[in-house]
């Protein structure tokens, strides 16, 4: 009985090829574990600096202070060393006149300093002069505690947000890559790269300027396929449902960050705000929704795996028939696909003030039906059918306000609720023009 999860699918001598399927989930996971890490922390971090909360007021506590001045009324320099190890550590006694209070306190810096020589630490004091008025810096919540002349630059935290967005580069680009990449097999590529040099570099197409109704089906027949003539592109692909999917997780998640720090903030300096924490909590509860949808929906598709439909010819005709080719990858148990032939109708009006566009299908015919079969990695489920146009159908058409769509729909019935439909649009020309080409 064949395993479901399988990491490595064959060996050749002391040579390995590894699952796609494990390769392709376990990629995904990892950069999105990354992004996700890189775009909430940084917002966290952000939010923690501008609302000076915890925890970079923790870190780098002077991102909190503000200025103010103060009077110098000694300097002096402590030995804190011993003989084999000699320290000199420079200071000043400063008075901060406040309002409420009047602080004395030994400081110079917040991190203190300290020289081997008693000439380098005087010399540190040069520029301060007792009974003389200078600039200073304090926490406005313990100025007594905290006073000091001289600013610590802050290098640790701009290194924390460089390590932040580090994050979000690298995954984001690795994401995107892998979710791009993930319905293309290095067979398709191959296949593109042989079958491209048989092509005509130029078709015969009907003059724009003459109908200029019928849908130009230039994008339809610029992918040459693997058994056909043409590989028809998809209508809504996967990866960017995916990475649409990842967008509003991160910034629903970000701004999640933000409610969590100011709310954790404020209950960690005594002042907590009921009304943020208990808009945080549902936020925060459909922060962690969409990240787990995410997560289902790269599962899913992974397991899925890319659909590809070719086709024998292009542009389509009423009452002609062509062949058409599925391929659909993944790892699954199919109880039923199902191709479809599909012609649209849509219009678009004002109601009132409003403008608005409405669909419907006027023609559904089922082109071809599988059922009960099972897809294993690496072994893709491949058939070849017959489609007819049918006959006197109106063509493709486009306008400003009304347009007919015909396209093909693989859906697919798999087993665990599993259930996708994936669009590939085609263009039908009306019956007169073929004969008049």
């Amino acid at each position: 009985m064949p395993r479901w999860f399988r990491i490595w699918e064959k060996k050749r001598g002391s040579r390995r090829t590894v699952s796609r399927v494990v390769a392709s989930v376990g990629e995904t996971f990892f950069f999105s574990a990354i992004f996700f890490f890189g775009v909430i922390f940084t917002a966290m971090a952000v939010a923690s600096t501008v609302l000076e909360t915890w925890p970079i007021r923790t870190m780098f506590p002077e991102v909190a202070y503000v200025e103010g001045e103060c009077t110098i009324q000694e300097i002096r320099v402590v030995d804190l060393g011993t003989e084999d190890y000699p320290r000199y550590q420079p200071e000043a006694l400063v008075l901060l006149d406040l309002p409420q209070k009047h602080h004395h306190r030994w400081t110079l810096r917040r991190s203190p300093l300290s020289y081997s020589t008693q000439e380098a630490a005087w010399d540190r004091l040069n520029g301060y002069e007792p009974g003389w008025i200078y600039p200073c810096w304090y926490d406005p919540d313990s100025p007594g505690q905290s006073v000091v002349l001289e600013r610590t630059p802050a290098w640790g935290l701009w290194v924390i947000f460089l390590v932040l967005i580090s994050f979000i580069v690298i995954g984001g680009i690795g994401l995107i890559y892998t979710l791009l990449l993930m319905g293309t097999s290095v067979e398709r590529r191959a296949a593109i790269a042989k079958k491209a040099k048989t092509l005509e570099l130029l078709r015969e197409a009907l003059p724009a300027t003459t109908y200029p109704s019928i849908p130009n089906d230039a994008n339809l027949t610029n992918s040459p396929g693997v058994r056909l003539a043409f590989r028809l592109p998809i209508e809504v692909s996967p990866g960017w449902w995916l990475l649409a999917t990842l967008i509003f997780s991160l910034l629903w998640s970000g701004m999640a960050g933000v409610f969590f720090i100011a709310a954790l903030g404020n209950h960690l300096a005594g002042k907590p705000d009921w009304m943020l924490t208990i808009i945080s909590l549902p936020t925060i509860g459909i922060s962690l929704a969409a990240i787990s949808q995410f997560l289902r929906e790269v599962t899913a598709h992974t397991r899925v795996g890319p659909t590809g439909l070719e086709i024998s010819n292009h542009p389509l005709y009423p009452g002609k028939e062509y062949r058409v080719f599925v391929t659909q990858a993944g790892k699954m148990k199919v109880r039923q696909l199902q191709i479809l032939l599909v012609c649209e109708e849509a219009a678009t009006f004002l109601q009132g003030t409003d403008v608005r566009s409405e669909t419907k299908r006027v023609v559904e015919e089922e082109v071809a039906v599988a059922k009960g079969f099972e897809i294993k990695p690496g072994l893709p489920f491949e058939a070849d059918y017959q489609l007819k146009v049918p006959e006197g159908c109106m063509h493709s058409f486009k306008s400003d306000h009304n347009a007919i769509h015909w396209k093909l729909v693989v859906q697919i019935n798999a087993d665990h609720g599993t259930r996708l439909s994936r669009s590939f649009p085609i263009v039908v020309y009306p019956a007169e023009l073929e004969v008049a080409r």
